[in-house]
């Protein structure tokens, strides 16, 4: 009920999506706690999970290896 509509605009065009806060994220052992998420459709033709934005990609501290195609959390890099 509390949740947010709104459209965002990426790549693929525009998609309305909404806000909602969690709890945590998790991937492997690495938890990011108070999340935000936006929810959509995501009917890209092809089957998906999810995206993650480069915002949350430079505030985790992943690297692309895009050679072995891993994302891989950097932990050693101080906090910007």
């Amino acid at each position: 009920m509390t949740d947010r509509l709104y459209a965002i605009r990426g790549v693929g065009g525009t998609e309305v999506v909404f806000s909602r806060a969690i709890e945590y994220l998790q991937i492997d052992q690495y938890r990011w706690e108070q999340c935000t998420i936006e929810v959509g459709s995501m009917d890209y033709g092809f089957n998906i999970n999810g995206i993650l934005g480069m915002d949350f990609l430079l505030s985790a501290q992943v690297n692309i290896n895009l050679h072995c195609l891993l994302l891989e959390i950097n932990r050693a890099c101080p906090e910007s």
